[in-house]
């Protein structure tokens, strides 16, 4: 299910993205929609629009294939925006995980973390007993 962008209580009334999503197969295209209406209405260029929507759709993707949880438990992308930056956090209710280096004798996959921590300008993990993947992509407008 996905919501509409909303001011999401912030003083400063910085518009901010928050949406549910069904563990589905459909849920990466439905993040890779949202977080690209979002762009569109802030005016970001067309390549900071490419980069968010690849790398939320990688980390959403992730959040539906790796987690062993049931697959009626929800993937919560929230994106809001910074002095320079969008940031992005993707939640899922999976065990929290310690990111390792993508093997390069690997030939079926994989990139998800490994094209984040080459193209974010920042990235990590919250503490907690669930995933919460967080990263920041500088803000470029048109």
């Amino acid at each position: 299910m996905m919501a509409e962008p909303s001011q999401g209580g912030r003083a400063d009334r910085r518009p901010v993205l928050e949406i549910d999503l069904e563990r589905t197969s459909q849920a990466p295209a439905l993040a890779r929609a949202a977080i690209n209406g979002f762009c569109q209405e802030q005016e970001f260029s067309p390549s900071a629009i490419a980069t968010l929507t690849l790398l939320v759709s990688e980390v959403v993707t992730n959040a539906v294939i790796h987690p062993d949880v049931n697959d009626s438990a929800p993937i919560t992308v929230h994106a809001h925006l910074e002095k320079d930056a969008v940031h992005v956090e993707v939640r899922d209710t999976g065990a929290r995980f310690t990111p390792q280096p993508r093997d390069p004798d690997r030939i079926d996959g994989g990139y998800g973390l490994y094209l984040v921590e080459k193209v974010a300008k920042e990235w990590g993990l919250r503490p907690g007993p669930t995933t919460t993947v967080w990263f920041q992509v500088a803000r470029a407008t048109r």
